[in-house]
Parts: C-alpha cells; sequence; structure tokens
C-alpha cells in the first residue's frame, strides 16, 4: 500500500504555511498535513495539559497528523478511501528527508521556546537552603 503513496513537503501555500501533502495515487485522494508553529505546539500542550513536553521531531509530526485526520473524515470520499492514511509511522518513515529536516528545524525551535516558557515552581525549601 505504500507503494501508493507520495509525501512531499509543500512550501508554496499563498498564506507561506508550510505544509506536509500525503497523496494517494490509485484512489486520488490526499491529506494535507499543516505543520504547527513552535508557537502553537506549546499552547496546544497548555491547553490540553500534557503531563510532559514533547520528546521528538516525531511526535510533533504524528499530532499534525492526527488533526488533519480528524479534519479530513469530513469529507466523504476521504472517509471512504482513508485507510492508508491511519498510520503515522508509517507516513513519517515513508516521508522524504526535507519533511523529516523541516520537523527537525521545528522540534529545535520549541525546545528552545519551550524552555524559555518554562517557569520552575519549587515552592518547596530544604532544610540545607535555609542553613
Amino acid at each position: 500500500m505504500s507503494e501508493s503513496l507520495q509525501i512531499l513537503l509543500h512550501t508554496k501555500d499563498p498564506s507561506n504555511r508550510l505544509y506536509v501533502l500525503v497523496l494517494e495515487l490509485n484512489s486520488s485522494t490526499f491529506l494535507k498535513i499543516k505543520i504547527s508553529s513552535p508557537q502553537e505546539i506549546i499552547e496546544r500542550s497548555t491547553e490540553r495539559k500534557y503531563k510532559s513536553p514533547l520528546k521528538n521531531a516525531y511526535m510533533i509530526f504524528m499530532t499534525d497528523c492526527s488533526e488533519a485526520f480528524k479534519t479530513a473524515k469530513s469529507e466523504k470520499k476521504f472517509r471512504q478511501n482513508s485507510e492508508c492514511f491511519k498510520d503515522f509511522s508509517l507516513l513519517w518513515s515513508n516521508s522524504p528527508k526535507e519533511v523529516k529536516d523541516e520537523y527537525e528545524r521545528v522540534f529545535e525551535n520549541y525546545k528552545k521556546d519551550h524552555s524559555v516558557n518554562f517557569i520552575n515552581c519549587n515552592s518547596q525549601v530544604t532544610q540545607l537552603q535555609i542553613i
């Protein structure tokens, strides 16, 4: 099934937004995945109350795929041909280097932004600090 998929980085969107396009050539169905910005990732993490920060670029890709899949399911043609888009790890492993590199870049920026926005709230003071 993966041989009928074509995955590419779409950089020519009028909004200057980056997308990953996954094309299923046999059914002429596609999935348009919006690449999240570091700020969007931080806001989503806060909104959804994630217990720990994202650990790698693949986790961001997986979250973006999930969002795109939920949106695309509203279209009948996509629902009828959506099976090949459900395996996010397969999509990641078949993605070209430019897609993975873009997600690595987003992840590195996310780590920088996330550490800047992190506030240490250690309200406990140990006995050694008091002395």
